[in-house]
């Protein structure tokens, strides 16, 4: 519980009943953001209209609109985000003492809330629901640190020395030639484990490299691990931790050295000063081999039932970040043209909806409170939606 310190708390409406000391505190804080802010824009206004010689009617004139603003900042629909932003803070455990940074987590928030109200004919249209989540107090710019640079897939596969071309059909081990099934989802199987956090960190190559080797080794040896993304963070020194890496070089490692278990070497989201790798005499999880799988649907539905996940990167568009359910089909033109950075992930199934639209079902790195089913999201099949099958790898393990 969070403690005041005797502050008297005044409601923005009336007549609702005395909030907790929770409240109280959260509320303080934002009112001096509040003044803050306020104070400080009626400084720049008043100072950038006198440099420029305005009249006294200009000033009284933009400061009133500039009230008006701060006035309408205390109406029911501002009211109504802080309530929500309450909420929020409690459900993800997060606290703000600093009024600046709460005001900025604030703002944030209320454009998430904008952005999902903009997005709502989109549900009508396809079903897509979008929300709140975990992500919602995130600004644009944090949001692409998590990421990878633009440029990253045009140079994977020029420059990858571990990741092969896909051999042909019969040099890889035999499989079951049977038509494949309308639904498929690795998950049934029990060889998926539960999706994680990245947090802050631009890791998400890690991440999908690990769950690569997690769910195929599973398939092949009929055990699951969970493994540690931390490892490659740390002793995977040709990438670069937290400002991004490439699956080529961390798939070699995981062949060279194998992975440790996360309970073993548990994530903390940063790149430490040592590897706990070199300490550690105790068996690791290693991969075969890896491949460049054909760059379309069916060649990637082929390898993911016979062989196991689809390690897939995409251009992430800003409406992905709210996404909650359904069939997620971003714009063509958001792909291209409003691009947060890249991203990897892992393709763990497929399907069909009841409308007839086909889906990938994809695992991600944003925690299990993001998207469908406790960290998923069900991806456009087909289309190529944001690169999805553009440069899809798989291997053995």
């Amino acid at each position: 519980m969070i403690k005041t310190s005797g502050v008297e708390y005044h409601r923005f409406v009336e007549g609702q009943k005395k909030p907790d000391p929770w409240e109280r505190h959260a509320s303080l804080v934002l009112r001096m953001a509040l003044v803050f802010v306020a104070s400080a824009a009626l400084a720049m206004v008043t100072i950038a209209l006198l440099s420029m010689n305005s009249t006294k009617s200009q000033l009284s004139q933009m400061m009133h609109k500039l009230e008006e603003r701060t006035y309408d900042k205390t109406g029911s629909t501002f009211n109504q985000h802080y309530q929500q932003f309450l909420e929020f803070l409690k459900e993800h455990d997060r606290r703000y003492d600093d009024p600046e940074e709460f005001n900025f987590r604030f703002e944030n928030f209320r454009k998430t809330i904008e952005k999902v109200e903009n997005l709502k004919h989109l549900e009508k249209l396809t079903k897509t629901e979008f929300g709140i989540n975990e992500m919602a107090d995130k600004s644009e710019d944090e949001i692409k640190e998590m990421l990878l640079p633009l440029d990253h897939y045009k140079k994977l596969r020029k420059e990858a020395t571990f990741i092969k071309p896909q051999p042909p059909r019969d040099q890889l081990p035999k499989k079951d030639q049977s038509p494949y099934p309308a639904h498929f989802d690795w998950r049934d199987h029990g060889v998926v484990t539960p999706s994680r956090s990245q947090h802050h960190c631009g890791s998400c190559w890690a991440f999908a490299t690990v769950t690569t080797v997690e769910t195929t080794y599973a398939i092949a040896h009929g055990v699951l691990r969970n493994l540690s993304q931390q490892e490659l963070l740390d002793c995977n020194l040709e990438n670069n931790a937290c400002n991004g890496g490439d699956v080529d070089k961390a798939m070699r490692f995981v062949h060279d050295h194998g992975l440790m278990t996360a309970d073993q070497y548990p994530y903390v989201a940063h790149r430490q000063n040592s590897c706990a790798l070199n300490d550690y005499e105790g068996p690791t999880t290693k991969l075969e081999l890896a491949y460049f799988l054909n760059p379309d649907e069916n060649a990637m539905m082929e390898w993911l039932v016979n062989y196991g996940p689809v390690n897939v990167g995409i251009s992430v568009p800003p409406d992905m970040t709210p996404y909650k359910s359904g069939v997620y089909h971003p714009s063509a033109y958001d792909c291209q043209f409003r691009v947060l950075g890249l991203h990897a992930l892992n393709i763990v199934g497929y399907g069909t909806n009841e409308d007839g639209e086909k889906y990938w079902i994809v695992k991600n790195s944003w925690g299990p409170k993001w998207g469908v089913e406790q960290g998923f999201v069900y991806f456009a099949r087909g289309v190529n939606a944001c690169g999805i099958e553009d440069e899809p790898i798989g291997i053995l393990a």
